[in-house]
């Protein structure tokens, strides 16, 4: 499920709903955030798409996304703390 705000977001730093999708569904890597949320990364150059999801009801719903520097979240791939997809 993506919320109001989501699309907000991906208007805003310029992602494409599909990067947001590959993003989820094959991440180079998730890490744990805060309040039992995740955090998906798929690298695109220097850049990566952050993807924070939650589960409700075991549906993933995504709480935001956005575009930062690798340098600053990317950890090196192959860390998966949850997967969407087997």
């Amino acid at each position: 499920m993506v919320t109001k705000h989501v699309k907000e977001r991906l208007h805003r730093w310029n992602i494409d709903i599909d990067k947001l999708f590959e993003t989820l569904l094959y991440p180079d890597e998730v890490v744990t955030g805060h309040h039992d949320r995740y955090i998906a990364h798929r690298r695109y150059g220097t850049l990566i798409v952050r993807a924070v999801y939650e589960y409700e009801d075991d549906l993933p719903v995504v709480v935001t996304v956005y575009y930062p520097s690798a340098k600053r979240y990317f950890k090196g791939g192959g860390t998966y703390a949850d997967r969407i997809l087997p």
